[in-house]
């Protein structure tokens, strides 16, 4: 089942300038004190008023750098009578610009006011990851993620980590998914975690989302008495074998471990175990259909009588060891 952790979302600022420009040529003697006025001001010139709003910004007439805009209260800049391009420089390379007609004795108004406009839209992508709910321990856990965004165009760059540390990513690293060996880990939880992010948007898309798959232990499979008797007239001992070929046969890839005991009575002596032993053989392999390679047929040691014990051995088990 997967857990989405986070998604985020990727703030496009865009800036728009607003322009107030007075053109009327308010008389500069007009108001105030006068006199002060006309004697800091340069003969011959017309003045230019720059305000801004929020903040100070470069001002430019015909391509030079003359000062700062005014906040609050206007910035007064003295130019010579004629054309002149007037730029004001905003933040983010935003920058208004206009052609302004300047008189002697006349002033022009510049008033500009910054407004931000936050513009949200949707990282390109909205990753799900997925597994298994449990596997048995030893096999293989496929982890996958997949894009809900359906189509879109932005590379993606996967990163997967596993715990605990001895889960081992076999495949996959960097891909849309991976494989995981499960060895020696029966009883414990596999975590995959992905970290999601692109060569676009960066940190600011960034996803990290995981899954969880327990995994199970598994038993090792042991090897199954099937019967142990005394050797008597070797058609009474095939009626024996007949049921253990049985079980045999409905155990594919399992074996059939026949241990042959070599009897001490007068009776054994011309009934051998080694003679035992090919006979059974033929047996099983000629009247039973057998593949010779599912049987085995070994000799240990001395009883007072001839005695067979026969085990079917699963793929994967031990066969019984001599006591």
């Amino acid at each position: 089942m997967p857990h989405k952790v986070r998604y985020n979302f990727l703030f496009v600022i865009g800036l728009i300038l607003t322009l107030g420009l007075t053109s009327a040529f308010a008389n500069y003697e007009g108001g105030g004190d006068k006199k002060n006025k006309k004697d800091n001001r340069p003969k011959n010139t017309g003045v230019l008023s720059v305000k801004t709003t929020p903040g100070a910004y470069t001002v430019k007439v015909d391509g030079q750098v003359v000062g700062m805009s005014g906040v609050g209260t206007a910035a007064e800049f003295f130019l010579a009578p004629g054309m002149h391009r007037v730029e004001v420089e905003g933040p983010n390379g935003q920058t208004f610009s206009r052609d302004i007609e300047i008189r002697r004795d006349q002033r022009n108004c510049i008033c500009l006011k910054t407004v931000e406009h936050i513009e949200t839209r949707a990282c390109p992508y909205n990753i799900q990851v997925n597994g298994p709910e449990k596997v048995l321990e030893n096999d293989l856990i496929t982890f996958t993620s997949q894009n809900a965004v359906a189509n879109s165009p932005t590379p993606i760059n996967y990163r997967w980590t596993v715990s605990p540390e001895a889960a081992r990513i076999t495949s996959g690293q960097g891909t849309s998914a991976i494989t995981v060996d499960t060895s020696g880990l029966g009883s414990q939880p596999v975590t995959a975690n992905l970290d999601v992010t692109d060569d676009v948007y960066g940190a600011k898309c960034r996803q990290s989302n995981s899954v969880l798959t327990n995994v199970e232990k598994q038993e090792m499979p042991q090897a199954k008495k099937c019967d142990i008797f005394e050797s008597k007239a070797f058609d009474d001992d095939k009626a024996r074998f007949d049921n253990c070929t049985l079980e045999l046969q409905s155990t594919p890839d399992s074996q059939i471990y026949i241990i042959l005991y070599q009897g001490t009575d007068k009776f054994s002596k011309t009934n051998t175990a080694d003679k035992l032993g090919k006979r059974t053989l033929d047996y099983l392999v000629k009247t039973r259909g057998i593949d010779p390679r599912r049987i085995v047929i070994t000799n240990w040691g001395m009883r007072p009588r001839t005695m067979y014990e026969i085990y079917i051995i699963p793929p994967g088990a031990q066969p019984p060891a001599p006591q």
